[in-house]
């Protein structure tokens, strides 16, 4: 993919820079919504399912990267410390863009990948942005009928045919809060303290990384 199919990409699901009506999130390092992104990138990445759309990061990844374009078009590019400048702010911006366009891009191919489950699935719809929402169907429209309502039963079992994502897979956890005693099934517990690393079933962790209190690796 091309810059400017890139460019194109960020246009297409019409994200905006949120006003001050739109949000009650209070003022952050630019550099924190990078960070924050950055791991939501991994645990969405490592997620068999899709997870919560990350608006507040995004919106201030976009606040960021009008500021900086508005920035660079004001240096005088004949004066060399602003060209300098000029360099700095341009590889910081790309930075920012990478890590929104992989982000983006790992949400878009499990849309893509379990489109029908996630459209018909409420909890699973409702981690989709609008434009998220919006592009499912879309995409779900333009495969060929054959592909589409899939959910057949496959001889006497009831087997679904529609692809779902398997929760029962193996995922590498770090614990980033003390959560103590955990039980893993009937017959074993687990402490779990800051800065551990297990390998868990994603089915069993899956509500500490909704609170927060793991990230994947």
């Amino acid at each position: 993919m091309s810059a400017d199919d890139d460019d194109l990409f960020l246009d297409d699901f019409n994200y905006r820079i949120p006003t001050s009506r739109d949000t009650a999130e209070p003022a952050t390092d630019p550099s924190k919504y990078v960070e924050h992104l950055a791991q939501a990138w991994i645990n969405e990445r490592a997620a068999p399912d899709i997870l919560q759309y990350e608006r507040s990061a995004i919106d201030g990844l976009l606040a960021k990267i009008e500021e900086q374009t508005a920035i660079i078009d004001e240096l005088d590019a004949g004066n060399d410390t602003s060209m300098i400048i000029s360099i700095l702010y341009q590889t910081e911006l790309e930075r920012v863009k990478f890590v929104l366009r992989s982000y983006l891009r790992t949400r878009i191919s499990k849309i893509e990948r379990f489109c029908e489950f996630i459209l018909a699935d409420p909890a699973s719809k409702k981690r989709l942005s609008k434009a998220e929402v919006i592009y499912g169907e879309n995409f779900l429209s333009s495969l060929p009928p054959s592909l589409q309502g899939q959910d057949d039963a496959i001889f006497d079992r009831k087997l679904s045919m529609i692809s779902q994502p398997r929760l029962d897979e193996a995922v590498f956890c770090r614990i980033i809060e003390d959560i103590g005693d955990f039980q893993l099934d009937e017959d074993e517990t687990v402490v779990l303290e800051t800065g551990q690393i297990y390998i868990f079933r994603y089915k069993t962790v899956r509500m500490l990384l909704q609170r927060g209190q793991i990230e994947l690796i």
